[in-house]
């Protein structure tokens, strides 16, 4: 059984293995190693993650397993009264068994007056743009970011939320 909650400044190591790990397994099939080793040094350094759990702006939900191990994570935060999903990661061995879907809808519950949430995922990210798909995530538009000498193409996708989250409790 897995169980989604808000992540703990005790969990940044496990985060950090989660996000290295599934950045490789990701990515790895389009970008230099060199760019993965970088972003996962740089972006997901403990400083970095540390002030993420400790933001009350941010949502930041872990997946946890009985035995208490951290197999996937989502951060969120509204913006102009959008969602925003800025990272939504589950460890390869534990894909999908609807961790994603309980980490989305987690993120959603944190924010119930967002009508409307939305995300980028890089076009190479096959897996992933699957995942929103049959998330109920359509395409609104596509832009490029640059990290370091590599130019991707991001799929910005978004959904429309049920009204009925209107009264769920913040998780």
């Amino acid at each position: 059984m897995i169980r989604i909650e808000r992540a703990k400044l005790e969990d940044v190591p496990a985060i950090k293995r989660v996000l290295s790990d599934t950045w490789r397994a990701t990515y790895a099939h389009f970008l230099p190693l060199g760019i993965i080793e970088h972003i996962t040094t740089e972006w997901h350094a403990p400083t970095v993650l540390t002030q993420e759990v400790q933001n009350p702006t941010l949502f930041f939900g872990v997946a946890r397993t009985e035995a208490e191990y951290v197999v996937g994570l989502v951060t969120a935060r509204v913006s102009d009264e959008v969602l925003m999903v800025n990272r939504l990661y589950v460890v390869p061995d534990y894909q999908r068994q609807g961790i994603g879907q309980q980490l989305l809808q987690a993120s959603y519950e944190a924010f119930p007056a967002c009508q409307r949430v939305r995300l980028g995922v890089e076009v190479q990210n096959h897996i992933g743009v699957a995942f929103y798909r049959r998330q109920g995530f359509t395409e609104v538009g596509q832009h490029q970011e640059q990290i370091q000498n590599t130019l991707l193409e991001v799929m910005t996708m978004e959904k429309v939320l049920p009204t009925g989250l209107k009264g769920s409790t913040t998780a």
